[in-house]
């Protein structure tokens, strides 16, 4: 598919816009469930700090919720990091995206970069790389 730069940007805009808007508006579990379907639990529950993919499972069946503050921050990010390129790229593109070195954030991963943070320090720096990614 050939975009001109000018659709492709208004595209992107708004994909940027809806996966700002569907992170603050979509529960923890339909979160949890979309990460599940598109990145894959060990991509999901690797960026989330999490041992392994049952507690990520939980909280898709509506089972528990998150309860750790920084839990939520993080699976909120990671939700509207892994939905805006899931939408122009696929959730393959998406979950690469997480797991290759980033240029942007100084040759870290995407996933430990919001692994070993709390998401309210990362946020720009992880919203700057994905931009930069959508708008190649």
């Amino acid at each position: 598919m050939t975009y001109e730069r000018n659709t492709l940007h208004v595209d992107m805009a708004e994909v940027w816009e809806k996966a700002y808007k569907q992170a603050l508006t979509t529960a923890p579990g339909e979160q949890a469930e979309y990460l599940l379907r598109t990145i894959g639990p060990r991509v999901a529950s690797a960026a989330l700090g999490l041992a392994d993919a049952r507690q990520l499972k939980a909280w898709s069946r509506g089972e528990t919720v998150p309860r750790e503050h920084a839990v939520l921050g993080r699976l909120s990010l990671l939700y509207r990091v892994a939905y805006a390129i899931a939408e122009t790229q696929g959730g393959t593109v998406a979950a690469l995206f997480l797991r290759s070195s980033n240029p942007q954030l100084d040759d870290e991963v995407p996933l430990m970069v919001l692994r070993k943070s709390d998401s309210e320090e990362v946020q720009g720096r992880l919203l700057a790389a994905t931009r930069a990614f959508l708008e190649g």
